[in-house]
């Protein structure tokens, strides 16, 4: 299989803040090079829990309906913690920065999570990318990436419209 041109991830506006201010403009992302893969196809199999169009779409109505119990919100804040908390471990925040961390998602409103599509240019982070192993995709055939390192300047961000 060739390489992608674009990758494309769905995150929160909450998360690319956190990782804007206390991780130095670094990004961890899973992403895959569909954008949408709606119509049934022989060559692609992307379920909706790793589609970008499905995630936003999805976070969009639990922001706009005021679900305050989203799961994907809910998993969002875990994510959010989950990762200062490796970040913490690795030395790379301080335990007060871990602290401010925790305070705002826990502080965190309803809009605060809603959907931001990251657009990555597949040659500049061809060395970070790194294939998710079967098991751990959405579906075994799907193609899925995790850049855990990703930079500010390797991507664009295009907010998703929730009103």
């Amino acid at each position: 299989m060739s390489a992608p041109l674009i990758l494309y991830s769905a995150n929160t506006l909450l998360a690319y803040r956190i990782n804007q201010i206390y991780y130095s403009e670094r990004h961890f992302v899973w992403c895959n090079p569909y954008f949408s893969a709606s119509a049934p196809s022989i060559d692609v199999q992307m379920p909706p829990s790793s589609t970008p169009s499905d995630i936003c779409r999805n976070l969009v109505g639990d922001v706009s309906q005021q679900d305050v119990h989203s799961l994907k919100i809910q998993s969002n804040r875990t994510g959010i913690r989950t990762g200062a908390s490796s970040r913490r471990n690795a030395g790379q925040i301080t335990e007060e920065q871990f602290r401010e961390i925790d305070q705002i998602v826990s502080a965190a409103k309803l809009a605060d999570f809603r959907p931001l599509l990251y657009v990555i240019p597949f040659h500049l982070v061809a060395e970070q990318a790194k294939p998710v192993p079967p098991a751990d995709r959405a579906h075994p055939f799907s193609q899925e990436y995790i850049i855990k390192d990703l930079p500010r300047l390797s991507f664009d961000v295009l907010e998703w419209s929730w009103r």
